[in-house]
């Protein structure tokens, strides 16, 4: 549903404001389809002034879904303005029936019926003199038969020979507002006010026609506040508020209006009026109190804190407001050198459903503890430039404010999301930087800035930035979770993991922090610790409402995270032919003096250590033998040979592997050697990706090895390129990668030619073993190419075949 539909709704209800239903909630209008088109372009009529139309489109979209109380109030709102109340009555009566007594419907059918019985459809009152009886006649006859530009001139003229007829006046109102003139309805309505003094149905008419007139002048309020003409604002402001006394909105904008102009004295009294409009709003206590302080008067916070904290969480607009007052009595305690007090202002931030303004009750929490560490603090007066923070907009409904605690990088925060929304990066990253010049000892610019430096790929920066936020002691003014991913991108997972182990105490602990939670205990070789973070981490994500959940890719990443931490050991079994040519991988290395033979081989390998994230250490075992090798070479039995090795990964950013082994010979034609070996794999795209059905994948391999005792050296590499296509509709398990392929072999055994091939290929994988925490552990892999001769001999050139099944 689009925002201008929502405040439409909105603005429908406010017509039929009560005690029961406030005019500053937002109602919701579950549509969709052609009926939600339907109710938009009926409401757009309505604002129009186009009335039939209006009620033409509602109840066609009443028809459509006769189960939305807000098109209901739509047609008795359209039929009051073309004059036709008890039409109006009618449908309202009609809606109670089928949808029950809701109170915006009964609200509203008794304002309605209080305009009928003053006279707004009724007869011609009998003891009219002459004149004005004819006239009053004619003037009804007009409205009945909506004609309302005869019905103005003849009700004025009714009202002009019997003045003292007040529901003549009654008439002539009612005709001005069906004709439109909403301005002179409402100036015809405030005269009859004062002439016959208040009725219930002259304030039905006021409160009906104003909430048409409001909207306007709180929108010329905005564009004169816009463009810095705060006299002609504040006098806007003051009428919209007049016309719709109501809308909590236009109060708002009124007040951030006297706040600007630095009339404090003004603030008192419009909070004054809007607390004695609505007793229970606290954000009105404590803005009154601010300017009392502000005035150097008793600041009287008493009641705003009551009224916080017993704001129920179930009424959010409410409750927001309330933890937006408490931050802001906090600021004056602060200022006026009092701690405790403010500490004992601030609610709690361990809430299930964080809001915006929790940060700010964190940094006022981390400022008061650092005074009270400090010892007697000085009293001062409230720095009158450090009022509360405003953040209105307009739209064709009016002016809306929201109110927060005093933050002088406001404007600067505004830019940087308008910027981020835009794309620029480069400009966020720099109105960031200006936010944390106005407000250093504020994390959430730091931490926006971090994760915008990261989102440009500047990552060593943004790690910087993270550093430089834990050494300026604020991790204790944010959130455990975001201390802890603060941590988490500074490289400091030990820190990290504290936070998080506080957050999950609490209950704050988010899939996705579960996640990372489980990371950062990797990183430091817990594994076992990181596992059930993983656990969880899944459990939550799977289970969680969908604004909570985990993404399908991050989900993979965690099972393949706690797939890896949980792996002490495995197996595999390869066939080849040609060596290494086809499959990558650090497998088996070529018998020297030997070329395009097959391979056979199998091995088992252990982590002692356990997994060490991303690095590595394994012992292993093998065994191998080569056949079907053409000419006298030996072949089968006499080839057979074990081996016996470990290999380390050192390092975490790179992934080249060292290996040493020692090599056993069990067949006649295999000779003892000791063989020491390096390897380096580097790509993209390659596994399995859940989000896309097919992804490009580039995957490049070398590897370089030399005999010991028989004093051989070989190197093998390839580069594949190709896209990786998942084949779901046999099983979202198999891929197939068709690839380009250039590859290279070298053996001092054979000769000093290095041979290489260029051509193409195709690898299948199937994947099993997964599990509820686990990606799939095991795979079964096969690959086939073809290569054209570039270079060296016809050891470059022809079929390559490789099969693995890893355990």
């Amino acid at each position: 549903m689009t925002r201008r539909l929502r405040l439409a709704v909105w603005a429908a209800a406010a017509l039929c404001a009560s005690g029961a239903a406030r005019a500053d909630e937002t109602l919701p209008l579950p549509l969709s389809g052609a009926a939600y088109r339907v109710a938009r372009e009926a409401f757009a009529a309505y604002d129009a002034h186009r009335y039939a139309d209006a009620i033409a489109g509602a109840r066609e979209a009443i028809r459509q879904r006769p189960d939305v109380a807000d098109l209901r109030l739509l047609l008795a709102n359209a039929l009051a303005a073309r004059g036709r109340l008890k039409d109006a009555s009618r449908a309202l009566a009609d809606a109670i029936a089928q949808l029950g007594p809701l109170p915006a419907l009964t609200a509203r059918r008794r304002q309605i019926d209080v305009l009928i019985a003053s006279g707004g459809a009724g007869g011609v009152p009998g003891d009219l003199p002459e004149p004005a009886l004819k006239a009053a006649r004619t003037a009804y006859r007009s409205y009945a038969r909506k004609d309302y530009a005869a019905a103005v001139a003849e009700s004025r003229e009714a009202v002009r020979l019997a003045p003292q007829a007040e529901r003549l006046r009654y008439l002539l109102i009612d005709s001005l507002a069906a004709s439109g003139d909403d301005l002179a309805a409402y100036e015809a309505a405030a005269d009859a006010s004062k002439r016959f003094g208040e009725s219930d149905a002259l304030r039905e008419r006021q409160r009906f026609i104003g909430d048409r007139l409001a909207p306007a002048a709180s929108q010329s309020a905005y564009a004169a506040r816009e463009r810095g003409d705060l006299d002609a604002a504040q006098r806007l402001a003051q009428q919209a508020v007049m016309y719709a006394p109501g809308r909590k909105d236009f109060r708002m904008q009124l007040i951030e209006i006297l706040f600007a102009r630095g009339d404090f004295a003004g603030v008192e009294s419009a909070t004054s009026d809007a607390i004695a409009l609505d007793r229970d709003d606290a954000l009105a206590w404590t803005l009154r109190g601010y300017a009392r302080a502000a005035l150097g008067q008793d600041a009287d916070f008493a009641q705003a804190l009551t009224l916080a904290a017993s704001t129920d969480a179930a009424d959010e607009r409410r409750y927001r407001d309330a933890r937006v007052a408490r931050t802001i009595i906090a600021d004056v305690r602060l200022a006026q050198g009092n701690p405790q007090a403010a500490l004992d202002a601030l609610p709690p931030v361990a809430t299930q459903t964080p809001d915006d303004a929790d940060a700010a009750i964190t940094l006022r929490r981390h400022r008061a503890q650092a005074l009270l560490r400090m010892g007697a603090a000085q009293a001062a007066q409230v720095d009158p430039r450090a009022r509360p923070t405003f953040e209105c907009r307009e739209d064709s409904f009016g002016a809306s404010c929201d109110v927060y605690a005093h933050d002088p990088a406001l404007a600067a925060t505004r830019e940087a999301r308008l910027a981020e929304r835009r794309g620029d990066r480069g400009a966020a990253i720099g109105y960031w930087r200006t936010a944390i010049t106005e407000v250093p000892d504020d994390p959430q610019p730091r931490i926006a800035l971090i994760d915008a430096l990261a989102a440009t790929g500047r990552t060593r920066e943004a790690s910087g930035e993270a550093r430089a936020l834990i050494d300026a002691n604020l991790l204790d003014s944010m959130t455990d979770t975001q201390a802890a991913v603060i941590a988490r991108r500074a490289g400091d997972s030990a820190l990290a993991l504290d936070y998080f182990a506080r957050a999950e105490r609490d209950g704050k602990l988010s899939a996705s922090a579960q996640a990372d939670a489980g990371y950062a205990a990797l990183n430091l070789h817990r594994n076992e610790e990181g596992a059930k973070y993983l656990e969880r981490a899944i459990d939550h994500g799977a289970n969680a409402p969908a604004d909570e959940a985990l993404t399908p890719e991050a989900l993979n990443d965690a099972r393949a995270a706690h797939a890896e931490a949980t792996r002490n050991w495995g197996f595999s079994a390869t066939v080849n032919y040609r060596g290494n040519g086809a499959q990558q991988g650090f497998a088996f290395a070529p018998t020297p003096g030997l070329s395009n033979n097959w391979q056979a081989g199998a091995e088992a390998y252990w982590r002692p250590f356990g997994s060490l994230g991303d690095r590595m250490f394994e012992v292993y075992a093998r065994g191998y033998e080569n056949f079907g090798v053409k000419g006298d070479g030996p072949s089968g039995a006499s080839t057979l040979q074990a081996a016996i090795g470990a290999r380390v990964k050192p390092f975490a950013s790179a992934n080249a592997i060292f290996a040493v082994e020692k090599i056993l010979p069990i067949g006649s034609d295999v000779r003892s050697d000791w063989l020491v070996r390096a390897a380096y794999s580097n790509g993209f795209g390659d596994t399995r990706r859940l989000d896309v059905p097919s992804w490009w994948t580039g995957t490049m391999y070398g590897e370089a090895g030399h005999y010991i005792v028989n004093d051989s050296t070989y190197a093998t590499a390839n580069a594949r390129l190709g896209r990786t296509y998942r084949l779901d509709a046999l099983s979202p398990r198999l891929t197939v990668f068709p690839h380009a392929v250039i590859g290279m072999d070298y053996d001092s055994a054979i000769d000093h030619s290095v041979p290489v091939g260029v051509g193409a290929g195709v690898a299948a994988r199937y994947w099993f073993r997964g599990g509820p925490y686990d990606a799939p552990r095991s795979f079964v892999d096969v690959s086939v190419q073809y290569r054209f001769r570039v270079a060296g001999d016809d050891r470059a050139k022809g079929v390559f075949f490789g099969a693995v099944f890893s355990y």
